[in-house]
């Protein structure tokens, strides 16, 4: 009778993992769908066009980006930038601008917060913030 619930126990142990290994999808990543940490942003400056300060950002890797927020939080600043093209892929290799502000002062803390997904991949979707000090 022990043997019986035993082999009874073991076919459903069995099925179970059967049915829960067939739901799997094979191009999943590995890292799961929302790849936060997936990407980083390098962070620079220039002087802009106008006289004032040019924030550029270089991908660690190649995505698209769908919303950038430019924040100060010392003067309760925050810029939002929303891309209507999010099919473009940013390249890994090159640097590009986020935006030109006046009034930026050596020493400010700025935080940049990048949205977007990662190209061919679905449900790749990212939320990373890049810390950056005026020089």
């Amino acid at each position: 009778m022990k043997s019986q619930k035993l082999i009874k126990l073991f076919f459903l142990f069995v099925s179970i993992t059967a049915i829960a290994a067939s739901g799997c999808s094979k191009t999943d990543n590995v890292l799961g769908p929302n790849l936060g940490s997936g990407v980083t942003f390098q962070i620079s400056q220039q002087t802009g066009l106008n006289g004032g300060t040019e924030f550029l950002f270089k991908p660690s890797a190649n995505i698209k980006v769908s919303r950038i927020i430019s924040k100060l939080d010392a003067q309760q600043f925050a810029d939002t930038i929303s891309y209507t093209n999010t099919n473009y892929v940013y390249s890994r290799d090159t640097t590009y601008i986020i935006n030109e502000y006046t009034s930026v002062q050596n020493g400010q803390q700025w935080k940049f917060n990048f949205t977007g997904s990662f190209p061919g991949q679905n449900n790749s979707n990212y939320d990373v913030t890049s810390n950056y000090t005026v020089q």
